[in-house]
């Protein structure tokens, strides 16, 4: 669930004690979380905003609630739904795309049965989807994952094309180029047996205290980095309201944007985290969230909410709208 950057939306109907400890338990590890009564849920902006919906409700009326706003399978949050008991924990929407995982993981911190019915993850086989989800791609034609996805669970090879190495997957996934499936990174075809992955492009924005060191940010965004297996060659702006923040990004070889204050505070996004007490005295609405976003230009996605540095630094990443 560490994976899910953008964090959950916890949602219950009637009784809030399984959700109030699922967020409690998240919150420890350092997942983002948001707790709603279902009477008070906006849930378009809860749609937009979170890499995860969990119900702490009935089944039936969760799969009521998401009809209207499911549109795609690589759009749609992952959604659970965990009953009023905490006895079982059923994926429902985004199965491949995180809702498996978080299931099993929800199930372990409530001691439920996670109900899994999907074929890859029943023959241990990692799918295409999460494949994706490990490299930091975006998947660019949907529509041939079934088909690769389908040889996987047939014990076919699937080869690689344009990573120096594999993640931590299960199945028969390899570099090379001897096999009828494929999965290729960083190119663009047409061929019906091959799934095309584009490297998402990065933006990540800056908030530190005056007193923090060029040594402490460069730390805390390699740290922001690695906490979502990025590389620094995908990452094509830093931005900031501090100009120290620039010499930073000069020694990293990336393209620096100095953000004033005026355009963080006139900048609007239903998704940005709320406003730290610190961040309120100082009369700031939003530092790294926002300055990534403004930096990733329209149609932009924030992948990372603000996570903090020893204190001195904050740092939020978003992928750059195509």
């Amino acid at each position: 669930m560490e994976r899910a950057w953008r964090g959950f939306a916890i949602i219950y109907a009637t009784k809030s004690r399984i959700a109030e400890k699922l967020c409690e338990e998240l919150k420890k590890r350092e997942v983002p979380c948001s707790l709603f009564s279902y009477k008070e849920a906006n849930f378009e902006k809860i749609w937009n905003c979170y890499d995860g919906i969990i119900f702490t409700m009935a089944l039936s009326g969760a799969v009521r609630t998401i009809c209207k706003y499911a549109k795609s399978k690589d759009k749609d949050p992952a959604v659970i739904a965990v009953d009023d008991e905490g006895k079982f924990v059923i994926p429902i929407l985004g199965a491949h795309w995180g809702a498996n995982e978080y299931a099993e993981e929800v199930s372990k911190i409530l001691g439920a049965t996670p109900v899994i019915t999907t074929a890859s993850e029943l023959s241990n086989v990692t799918s295409v989807e999460e494949f994706a989800r490990l490299v930091n791609c975006k998947i660019l034609n949907v529509e041939n994952v079934v088909k690769v996805t389908s040889a996987l669970l047939k014990g076919e090879e699937v080869c690689v094309k344009g990573l120096k190495s594999l993640p931590k997957v299960k199945g028969k996934y390899k570099t090379g180029d001897d096999c009828k499936y494929f999965i290729v990174v960083g190119e663009t075809g047409s061929d019906e047996n091959t799934v095309y992955l584009k490297p998402l492009r990065l933006s990540i924005g800056v908030g530190s205290k005056i007193e923090a060191d060029e040594e402490t940010i460069e730390e805390a965004i390699l740290f922001a980095l690695r906490k979502i297996n990025a590389d620094l060659s995908q990452v094509e702006v830093i931005s900031s309201i501090r100009e120290k923040v620039g010499k930073v990004a000069e020694k990293l070889g990336v393209k620096f944007r100095l953000i004033s204050l005026d355009e963080v505070n006139s900048f609007e996004d239903e998704c940005l985290s709320p406003q730290s007490q610190k961040l309120k005295e100082l009369g700031i609405k939003n530092v790294a969230e926002a300055c990534a976003l403004i930096s990733a230009g329209s149609n932009s996605k924030l992948i990372l909410r603000k996570i903090p540095y020893k204190g001195e630094v904050t740092v939020s990443i978003a992928s750059i709208g195509e």
